[in-house]
């Protein structure tokens, strides 16, 4: 193949934002297409080198190219779009009944959630996984969150003399978990962030909201487990709330799936993001004024758009190339 020729399908891979299977095909009848233009070319007795700045100047932009395949392949079914939304609905089950309470069918639903995005993964990538990843990072961040009662008790017994610091195993195990967590968001949304950015905050999506949730339940209860085992009115005043929030996102990530234009997908998941943090955190937290719901959107604004800068430090993943045609 002509360098030109590889540089400049390399230019439209580059742009794709494809899961790897589609990606491929693409690349092929890009090149398929650009052989019998240049078979077209020299039948007519250009030279070669000519004929193929001709061929390349005749596909246009590769920018330009790669947005046209992108909103021409990047449409998902309406069957994706619906297991995409499940996981959301899942979750508004949980709330809707009160069934988080129960920590046996809540470890049954997230563990179920954990196993179909793991197959996902290991699929392929389809369209549809990125809302069931963005669940299934959940249980070890809030085990992190939750476990954080040893390092509470040592920093206060360090800085004030209060109480007694916690064993050295225990900091260890609390070390290990937060280790453990942080290494597979960041390795999650690194690998997905080498493919497509929208696609990270796709899959960030119910985290600020489910952030403030937890901060609140175990503010009120002293303990997470606490929230759990009890049955007081005013520990699920939000679930009526929270579960027409998950709703939204369900209703949010199957129009995603069947958008094909990436700035439509962009605007729709950052909006649905801050408007429904800001929402959450005001009914929530109550009342907050006008300057900390503009602060608290900002904020929100920064974490759904952390992952476009992620994306621009970051080179292709090798191991996701598709070989280009000889």
């Amino acid at each position: 193949m002509q360098p030109e020729v590889r540089l400049y399908l390399d230019e439209v891979r580059t742009h794709l934002h494809l899961d790897p299977r589609t990606e491929g095909r693409v690349i092929s009848e890009l090149h398929t297409h650009f052989q019998e233009k240049l078979c077209d070319l020299e039948d007519q007795g250009m030279p070669r080198a000519e004929a193929t700045r001709e061929a390349l100047s005749s596909f246009g932009d590769a920018r330009s190219i790669a947005r046209a395949m992108y909103e021409a392949y990047s449409g998902g079914s309406w069957t994706e779009a619906l297991i995409g939304c499940q996981p959301h609905l899942i979750v508004a089950a949980l709330f809707a009944t009160h069934v988080w309470r129960h920590p046996l069918l809540l470890g049954i639903a997230f563990a179920a959630i954990a196993i179909i995005a793991l197959l996902g993964w290991r699929s392929g990538t389809p369209n549809w996984l990125y809302s069931w990843v963005g669940y299934a990072v959940v249980p070890p961040l809030i085990t992190s969150y939750v476990s954080m009662d040893p390092v509470t008790r040592t920093i206060s017994f360090i800085v004030q003399g209060v109480g007694t610091p916690a064993p050295l195993w225990e900091l260890a195990a609390l070390a290990v978990l937060i280790t453990f967590t942080i290494w597979v968001l960041a390795s999650t949304a690194v690998t997905i962030a080498r493919r497509d950015w929208i696609l990270v905050s796709l899959m960030l999506l119910p985290l600020p909201v489910l952030g403030i949730w937890i901060i609140s339940v175990t503010q009120s209860t002293g303990f997470f487990l606490n929230a759990l085992q009890n049955l007081e009115a005013r520990f699920s005043r939000w679930d009526s709330a929270m579960a027409y929030f998950c709703l939204v996102l369900g209703i949010t990530t199957a129009l995603f799936v069947r958008i094909r234009q990436r700035a439509f997908k962009a605007v729709a998941l950052i909006a649905v993001g801050i408007v429904g943090g800001a929402i959450a955190a005001g009914s929530i937290w109550g009342d907050m004024g006008l300057f900390k719901l503009i602060a608290i959107s900002l904020c929100l604004f920064l974490f759904f758009t952390i992952p476009l800068f992620l994306h621009a430090l970051l080179d292709r993943d090798p191991r996701s190339e598709t070989p280009l045609p000889s």
